[in-house]
């Protein structure tokens, strides 16, 4: 299909090809960047990609477009497959399949759930440190936001519907689908055991982005109310809601400070609220305060200190879950909403497009 010298370039123009979009695919000193794509895709596979772009569009479009030397029905083949195993994705529109590159994260990284190795995971482990890490955090414009768990606020707070854990899922029309956390299923992996829960299954999806996890047998449906349910379990157990920072969220990750990736690198900053979408930070009354130190062990982000006997918030690091406030026996603890109020994007491309432009205003400088 290609020659010898495509194939053979086939992952470095793929990784440029990638390194183009908002959330890139930068360039790694120990060729990290390039054994991923490796554990992703076969070379022609590769070749395929790079006639992709980031939106979806429908198979005849990519086809005319990539001008390669096979059949319609052949490329189609191949796109299934690729799909399959996650290195790209698709969604349906008026029945047809449509197809595009997702980014690494959210993305790629996640549909490798039930394939993940060990190779692999030292590879991520290692760009995601360095390279990648510098990349998804650099522009502090987060793609996901903090939603205060529901027993932390109280009706003086007027939450607005984006906010409000069931509001997001009774406004979805669904399909509804849990799916095991990554994060945990690396650590378990690696013979480590979560500190906050034993169960697997506590990352939720719904609409379009999890009919594809549904469709290729990566997660299991659920009804609305078993979402809720498991999605309050979470919370019960002192997970941190992170959802998509749009105002209709495709995900909502329960995520803890000892095997989410996002927690665990960013809670290594001193100001660690910096690159968390959050409208509100916790109080203690050092009245009511009686020092039991609830607060400190349930915190998944190492925001809260005992000085004097006494809890105190450092609202460098608080990014307003609300599980200090769910757990207070003494009820010492209030979520207060922050002066300046951050609203999510209306979609996925307005997010991305602001992402996007805040990058090239850093290289610009």
């Amino acid at each position: 299909m290609q020659s010898k010298l495509n194939l053979e370039s086939a992952y470095e123009n793929l990784r440029e090809h990638l390194d183009k979009y908002p959330i890139g695919f930068p360039v790694s000193e120990t060729g990290a960047d390039l054994r991923i794509l490796k554990h992703l895709f076969e070379p022609e596979e590769a070749v395929i990609a790079t006639k992709l772009t980031d939106k979806f569009e429908p198979l005849d479009k990519i086809y005319v477009r990539s001008k390669l030397d096979m059949e319609i029905s052949k490329l189609k083949e191949k796109l299934d497959k690729m799909a399959s195993k996650g290195a790209i994705h698709y969604k349906i529109i008026e029945g047809e399949k449509h197809y595009a590159n997702p980014y690494l994260v959210m993305g790629m990284y996640e549909y490798q759930v039930n394939r993940l190795t060990p190779e692999f995971l030292e590879d991520m482990l290692e760009y995601a440190g360095k390279e990648f890490g510098i990349e998804l955090f650099g522009t502090k414009i987060s793609q996901f936001r903090t939603v205060p768990v529901e027993k932390s606020v109280t009706s003086e707070h007027c939450l607005p519907s984006y906010e409000e854990l069931e509001k997001i899922v009774n406004n979805s029309p669904g399909p509804f689908g849990l799916t095991n956390c990554i994060c945990r299923k690396r650590h378990k992996m690696g013979g480590e055991t979560c500190k906050v829960t034993s169960r697997l299954d506590t990352c939720f999806g719904m609409g379009e982005m999890v009919s594809m996890y549904l469709t290729e047998g990566w997660g299991r449906e659920v009804t609305r109310q078993e979402a809720l349910e498991t999605l309050r379990k979470n919370q019960d157990e002192g997970l941190v809601f992170q959802a998509e920072n749009i105002i209709d969220p495709n995900f909502i990750c329960s995520c803890c400070g000892c095997c989410c990736g996002v927690l665990t690198n960013l809670k290594e900053f001193p100001k660690t609220v910096d690159f968390f979408s959050t409208n509100y930070f916790a109080q203690i009354d050092e009245d009511v305060c009686v020092g039991c130190e609830t607060c400190i062990n349930i915190c998944q982000i190492d925001a809260i200190k005992m000085k004097n006997d006494i809890s105190k918030v450092n609202k460098r690091r608080c990014i307003g879950c609300g599980n200090c406030v769910a757990s207070c026996p003494e009820q010492a603890i209030q979520l207060i909403k922050k002066d300046k109020i951050e609203i999510p994007a209306e979609s996925e491309d307005e997010l991305f497009a602001k992402i996007l432009a805040k990058k090239k205003e850093i290289k610009s400088s």
